[in-house]
C-alpha cells in the first residue's frame, strides 16, 4: 500500500481531505459537484477504499452525485462498499435518548438535493395538516433511518426546539397548515433559513443550534471511526480539525478552499 501521508505541493483537494494515519481518510464533497482531487490524492484515495473499505453519508452513495460523478469512482472497488457511515451511527448503541432526537434536524438540510418538496408532496393525503405527514413519513426525512422508532411527540419537540426566538413558530405552522405544496414549500424554505442562514457558521438560530448537536455528534463518530475512506460533508472537516479530539490526534485538514 502506497505511503498516504506524502504531501505534494502542488495536490489539488478545494473540498478537503483529512488524513487519519495510513489507513484513513475523510474526502470532503459538496453532495451534487462532484469531487476534485488531483490525480496523486484519488490514487491515494482509491488505494485506501479499495483496501479498508469506503463509506457515503446520510441516505447513501448511490444519492451523492459529488462522488458517483467524480473522475475516480469508476476505480472504487464495489465489493469494498460498506454503506453510510450515518446508517452505522444511529444503528449503534452510543447515542442517548435526546442525542437520537437531534437526527431530526435533516428535515431543514439539503432539501434540494434530497428532492424533499417532492417527496413529501407525493406522499401527502388530501386535507392532511404538514404535522401529521411528517410525523407518519419520519423514516423517508429523519437522518436515523427509521432506526428510532420516532412519533409525533418526537417531531413537536424538534420543531418547538427549532423555532425562532424572534417569532417563527415552526410548531404553530405545522400545525395550522394543511400539507399542500405550496404550504410545504414555504414551510421547508422557512426552516431552512433558520436552519442554515448565510451566516450559519455563527448559529444564530435555535434550528441552526439543534443541527449544530447532531453535526457535533457525527463529528466525534468519524474522528473515532476505524480505517477507510469516509465520504462526508466538506464543511464537517473544519469542525472536526478543530475539535479537541481532532486537535489530540493531529489531524490536518489539506485543501479545503473552495468549503
Amino acid at each position: 500500500m502506497m505511503g498516504i501521508l506524502i504531501e505534494n505541493e502542488s495536490s489539488s483537494a478545494p473540498w478537503g481531505l483529512i488524513f487519519d494515519g495510513d489507513n484513513k481518510i475523510l474526502v470532503g464533497d459538496m453532495h451534487q459537484i462532484p469531487v476534485e482531487l488531483s490525480k496523486d490524492y484519488q490514487d491515494k484515495v482509491v488505494d485506501v477504499a479499495n483496501t479498508y473499505g469506503y463509506y457515503g453519508e446520510g441516505i447513501g452513495l448511490e444519492h451523492n452525485e459529488a462522488v458517483t460523478e467524480s473522475d475516480f469512482f469508476d476505480r472504487l472497488d464495489t465489493k469494498k462498499h460498506k454503506g453510510s457511515w450515518d446508517n452505522i451511527l444511529v444503528s449503534s448503541d452510543k447515542l442517548s435518548k435526546e442525542g437520537k432526537k437531534y437526527f431530526l434536524y435533516s428535515l431543514f438540510s439539503n432539501i434540494k438535493e434530497n428532492k424533499r418538496l417532492d417527496k413529501l408532496t407525493k406522499e401527502a393525503k388530501e386535507g392532511e395538516k404538514i404535522i401529521d405527514l411528517l410525523s407518519r413519513t419520519i423514516p423517508s426525512w429523519s437522518a436515523d433511518m427509521g432506526k428510532f422508532n420516532f412519533g409525533k411527540s418526537d417531531v413537536e419537540y424538534f420543531l418547538r426546539k427549532s423555532s425562532d426566538e424572534g417569532g417563527v413558530d415552526l410548531l404553530k405552522i405545522a400545525k395550522e397548515k394543511d400539507a399542500t405544496e405550496e404550504n410545504l414549500k414555504n414551510f421547508l424554505e422557512t426552516g431552512e433559513s433558520l436552519q442554515w442562514p448565510k451566516n450559519w457558521k455563527e448559529y444564530p438560530y435555535a434550528a441552526g443550534k439543534f443541527a449544530r448537536n447532531a453535526t457535533q455528534l457525527r463529528d466525534n463518530f468519524l474522528i473515532n471511526a476505524g480505517p477507510g475512506v469516509y465520504f462526508v460533508g466538506a464543511g464537517h472537516l473544519k469542525d472536526i480539525v478543530n475539535m479537541e479530539k481532532g486537535i489530540k490526534k493531529g489531524l490536518k485538514l489539506i485543501g479545503g478552499e473552495k468549503i
